[in-house]
């Protein structure tokens, strides 16, 4: 088999070229003989196509909970003793997402050609930065099977706070998608038969009366500029956190919401402050882990006080002190950042204040679902009553007047 390869010589140049061998890991051996440290190959032999559905299932996102149990499995095999190959080689034949198990093949592929498993995971999108620098400093410190679990248990938690909150947001979006079809129903389809009998029967309509049947026929010949302005709504809104110029203002809109605005807040706090502890436990240095967690915020707000801890972090000030300077975070975290710092355990304050956030976000969904049921029951039950009303009230005009 006919390969081409790219390796590093003893002065530290790159250099590729072609050689023949039995396999890949023949050609290893081989390049490693001839003194130089092997980084990729790629077989020149025609790859054989792949199936059409295949390659349909690799298309899109990996889901977190694959990601964690994919670590989990791998840092038990590992303390178990079983070497890196194969390991990923077990990974690759019982992952069940394609994307993933492709993925895996490939990282596989690099690490049998002498690249380390960060720089390997590297190469493929599925594995975010802050994974692979988790990776990278349990291979550093020797302990990669710990790096690893504490990299599963991180998305695990991440996982189960996505989950929350995908929960709170479908039910209110369920229950509000119902009444607006039954409001829909109502005012399209039953209220303009009304308006046409009682036209026709020249009863003097109610005020009430006339302005649901008003918007009634409206919307039925009309029901198009409703459908645009809702849809260009929405486009507006995805623009505008998109764009650089409108994305700061955006984020801080959201943070002033009533109600969800603190959700919001304490979705983007838990997420950070776990995400810096994992950084900080697996050792990766409090710069580069202060900025990973600042791009991992998703907010301007948030991600600039972050960025202003990095700062600080870099002229020597303490973070506790930098984060009591801040108006994003309250008082008692950064007493315990502060408390973190001095004991020599910041990594297990930031557990504990993620876990805070975690816990005041559940409180805080249960109310909110809570109130959400009866207040879309008064929603839909008020509507109901203005239709009816509309429609029993000339009625019963009708028969007094017959009366």
């Amino acid at each position: 088999m006919r390969f081409k390869y790219r390796a590093r010589n003893p002065k530290g140049d790159t250099v590729s070229g072609f050689l023949v061998a039995d396999s890949q890991d023949h050609a290893a051996v081989m390049i490693r003989q001839r003194g130089m440290t092997p980084l990729s190959f790629d077989s020149t032999l025609k790859r054989e196509r792949e199936p059409l559905m295949d390659r349909l299932r690799k298309i899109g996102t990996v889901p977190l909970k694959h990601k964690s149990v994919l670590f989990r499995q791998l840092a038990t095999m590992i303390s178990a003793g079983i070497n890196l190959g194969s390991a990923l080689d077990i990974l690759v034949a019982q992952t069940t997402n394609k994307r993933l198990s492709a993925s895996v093949r490939e990282v596989k592929r690099l690490v049998d050609s002498g690249t380390s498993l960060s720089a390997a995971m590297r190469t493929q999108n599925v594995f975010s930065v802050l994974m692979i620098s988790i990776v990278r400093a349990g291979e550093e410190g020797g302990v990669l099977d710990s790096s690893l679990e504490r990299l599963a248990t991180f998305l695990e938690k991440q996982h189960a706070l996505r989950s929350k909150i995908i929960s709170a947001v479908s039910y209110p979006a369920v229950v509000m998608s119902f009444s607006l079809l039954v409001v829909y129903i109502l005012v399209t389809f039953i209220v303009p038969r009304f308006a046409k009998v009682f036209g026709s029967m020249g009863i003097e309509l109610p005020l009430v009366t006339k302005i649901i049947f008003n918007f009634a026929l409206w919307m039925g010949e009309k029901w198009y500029v409703m459908v645009i302005g809702f849809f260009s709504l929405i486009f507006l809104i995805i623009l505008m956190n998109r764009m650089r110029a409108t994305r700061p203002t955006m984020d801080r809109i959201k943070l002033r919401l009533p109600v969800f605005g603190d959700i919001v807040y304490k979705t983007i706090m838990a997420r950070s402050n776990r995400t810096l502890s994992a950084l900080v436990e697996a050792g990766v240095p409090i710069l580069m882990a202060l900025e990973m967690t600042s791009e991992v915020a998703e907010n301007a707000v948030i991600r600039k006080a972050y960025e202003d801890m990095r700062e600080a972090a870099r002229r020597g000030q303490a973070l506790g002190e930098t984060a009591a300077k801040t108006k994003v975070f309250p008082l008692m975290v950064a007493h315990m950042i502060t408390v973190g710092e001095q004991t020599g355990r910041l990594e297990e304050m930031l557990a504990k204040i993620a876990d805070w956030f975690e816990m005041e976000l559940d409180e805080k969904i249960k109310r909110l679902t809570a109130i959400i049921e009866p207040v879309m029951i008064i929603f839909v039950g008020g509507i109901v009553a203005l239709v009816a009303s509309a429609i029993f009230l000339p009625i019963v005009g009708a028969i007094q007047a017959m009366l």
